[in-house]
């Protein structure tokens, strides 16, 4: 079902009231800079559940909002004009961020007052919580969603913040587009590129702003690594020991810093990730050893062919894994 919603009005109550119903109630009052004779609220909004846009604005020199936690929603503000600010309130009391350029993520747990200053006008990219963060779960290699805490601030600097930037603009436009597009002209009109727009938009998103999840991740992720980051290491190892793969590329393909992995590992028993790709690549010259013909074939050139510069060391290896020597194998014995 298409979202689409419109409000206009100079009233202070019927501002609140209907755009608490639109995401969470709140209090709302001009600023110290401002009084209600200067209070207007526009907004247009078009989205889908799990993902919609608004284009807002509060005229004044300031408009104070006081929201209860989104709770159920990540909201993401990018300001058009004006300057727009967060403060946390309650335990992280004193935190804030303004802006006149870059969006701002408010998270969903805290309690926060918002500000617009300057007649500011802003987009707002409403994503559904749930959703943030089982596509973070997925990123970060957790079995179960679990809280996604984002900090108040600017997005990193660098090639995460321009695609971002890319990101929330397509986003914003194909949203536009859907809201009148009979001919099913716009990517979200396909319920799989609907979805698949949203993911790219959560996953934008947490590539370019600091959060709880990013922090583990950068500090080993030793308690939060999963089965399911394991299983993506694992399975790139099989797919590449023919390769030459070291633990960058493993942890890459795994969704998590090289510590990170490496811990992953540690909890869960399974040795070391440079353990798993020595095995693989042993398994894989014993399958060419038991296939090839002793009379053409050494033991010496299938371990090099397989990473194995020390033929002694391979062969120990080898005896350890299999019970046999390669030798005995490469003989059909």
């Amino acid at each position: 079902m298409f979202i689409t919603s419109a409000v206009s009005t100079s009233d202070l109550d019927e501002a609140r009231q209907r755009l608490g119903d639109i995401y969470c109630p709140h209090r709302i009052a001009p600023g110290p800079r401002s009084d209600a004779s200067e209070f207007f609220c526009r907004q247009t909004g078009h989205g889908w559940p799990g993902l919609a846009a608004f284009d807002l604005q509060y005229g004044g020199r300031e408009v104070v909002v006081d929201p209860v936690p989104f709770d159920d929603f990540v909201l993401v503000t990018r300001p058009l004009r004006g300057r727009f600010g967060v403060t946390a309130q309650g335990s992280g009391e004193g935190r804030g961020a303004e802006t006149s350029s870059h969006a701002i993520v408010t998270d969903p747990y805290g309690w926060h007052q918002l500000r617009w200053r300057d007649d500011c006008r802003v987009i707002n990219l409403v994503f559904e919580r749930w959703t943030v963060e089982k596509i973070a779960a997925e990123v970060w290699g957790q079995d179960e969603p679990c809280p996604v805490r984002f900090e108040l601030g600017p997005p990193r600097r660098g090639g995460a913040a321009i695609r971002w930037e890319s990101v929330s603009r397509m986003l914003w436009s194909e949203l536009r587009v859907g809201k009148a597009s009979p001919d099913g002209a716009s990517l979200t009109d396909s319920p799989l590129l609907r979805d698949a727009l949203v993911r790219l938009g959560v996953s934008a998103l947490l590539e370019a702003y600091p959060h709880s999840l990013q922090r583990v991740r950068d500090n080993a992720g030793a308690d939060t690594a999963a089965p399911t980051a394991v299983r993506r290491a694992n399975a790139f190892i099989e797919l590449n020991a023919d390769r030459d793969i070291g633990l960058a590329e493993v942890a890459e393909a795994a969704r998590l810093s090289v510590r990170g992995l490496q811990a992953a590992y540690h909890r869960h028993d399974l040795g070391s990730p440079m353990r798993q790709l020595k095995e693989a690549r042993l398994r894989r010259a014993r399958t060419e050893l038991r296939t090839a013909n002793p009379g053409t074939t050494t033991v010496s050139a299938v371990a090099g062919r397989w990473g194995f510069t020390n033929v002694g060391r391979f062969a120990a290896d080898y005896r350890r894994m299999f019970g046999t020597t390669p030798g005995r194998d490469l003989a059909g014995e």
